[in-house]
């Protein structure tokens, strides 16, 4: 089972940072997941609220702010007042330049109207290219719209479709139809009958938010193929055997 750090390492250092990024480096995982908005003047930066006020020492929406002035706000002493630097929101292709090396990638679109949707299936190809992620760097989302987007206009990006533990639809069925090649289901939902269905039908299975030492256990005898946690430092510290 793969062990992904959550938005970097986000118990253990400032999410979406390239502090954070960099942090979790350092503990010898090289596998992340993360998450991509879009700024006011349209470009992919790093951060998972669509607003500052939870993760940063700003306030308002992304989508107000530009590529500058996001960079210049603070984002990493909201929930770690200590940390010795200070950053802003940073760009994807400043991550993606801190992330070249890391063997699993799982970027996250919170895109959620169609023209933010159709902006990053248009950009995040280039960049996966430029970049020379291959099958290392995946597209996860919990919009359908976007994963379609992205699959006419760069199939070969593999794909993840993700969803809540209250989600009532099929899943499987839907990330089928949406050619992903994994699903990423709330932990809550996460089953060992869920499993073994996504694996016949050809699919991964990525759970997130595993920040207990029992429950990862639990993951790893249902067969999760891998399960993104806010606490690496746990993980490889009680329960490092599970993990490959």
């Amino acid at each position: 089972m793969k062990l992904i750090g959550h938005r970097g390492a986000r118990g253990e250092a400032p999410e979406n940072t390239l502090g954070g990024f960099r942090y979790l480096r350092d503990l010898g995982v090289l596998a992340v997941e993360l998450d991509i908005q879009v700024s006011a003047d349209k470009e992919l930066v790093v951060i998972h609220d669509s607003f500052l006020e939870r993760s940063t020492l700003a306030s308002g929406q992304i989508g107000e702010y530009t590529v500058a002035q996001l960079q210049a706000v603070d984002a990493t002493h909201r929930a770690f007042p200590a940390w010795p630097q200070t950053e802003g929101v940073p760009t994807l292709r400043a991550v993606m330049e801190v992330l070249h090396d890391f063997q699993h990638i799982q970027f996250e679109v919170k895109a959620r109207t169609e023209e933010d949707s159709r902006l990053v299936a248009e950009k995040f190809p280039a960049l996966w290219r430029e970049f020379g992620f291959g099958e290392r760097a995946y597209s996860t989302s919990f919009n359908p719209r976007y994963l379609q987007l992205l699959k006419d206009s760069a199939p070969e990006i593999p794909r993840g479709f993700l969803f809540e533990k209250d989600f009532a639809g099929d899943a499987i069925a839907t990330a089928l139809a949406l050619g992903c090649r994994s699903i990423g289901p709330h932990q809550e939902r996460c089953t060992a009958e869920l499993i073994g269905q996504a694996h016949s039908a050809g699919l991964k299975v990525s759970t997130w938010t595993v920040n207990t030492v029992e429950r990862m256990q639990e993951l790893a005898r249902d067969g999760a193929d891998s399960l993104i946690t806010d606490l690496p430092s746990l993980a490889l510290t009680k329960a490092g055997s599970l993990f490959s």
